[in-house]
């Protein structure tokens, strides 16, 4: 399997550099690692804000998405969607789901910082 295959890295590089550009698109991709939208997800869950933690997912949605890195858009858009009638009692899925976000939010992260 080719490692650059979004199935094996969870990031579409082709669709990112046909949109970017090869040298633009890894100067964005690399800068991702500092963006701490996941982060502020993580701490509006836990403080159950529900109204700012749909915020943060639909941002990390949209990030993810615009730099083609499918491991994570795909459970940022099902978070996302989790979140968007903004009810409390989701929290708890939410929270978990949370837990998956990270888990594939470092393994992109290492991958990106390898770049």
């Amino acid at each position: 399997m080719n490692v650059l295959s979004p199935s094996a890295s969870g990031i579409d590089f082709s669709w990112g550099m046909r949109i970017f550009g090869s040298d633009n698109y890894l100067r964005f991709l690399r800068r991702f690692p500092q963006d701490d939208t996941l982060k502020r997800l993580c701490t509006a869950l836990e403080e159950g804000d529900v109204s700012k933690a749909f915020l943060y997912a639909h941002n990390l949605k949209g990030l993810t998405r615009q730099l083609g890195i499918v491991g994570l858009s795909g459970p940022a858009s099902t978070m996302c969607e989790l979140l968007r009638p903004q009810n409390p009692d989701v929290l708890p899925r939410a929270c978990s789901m949370a837990i998956d976000l990270q888990t594939r939010y470092t393994r992109i992260v290492d991958l990106i910082c390898l770049l």
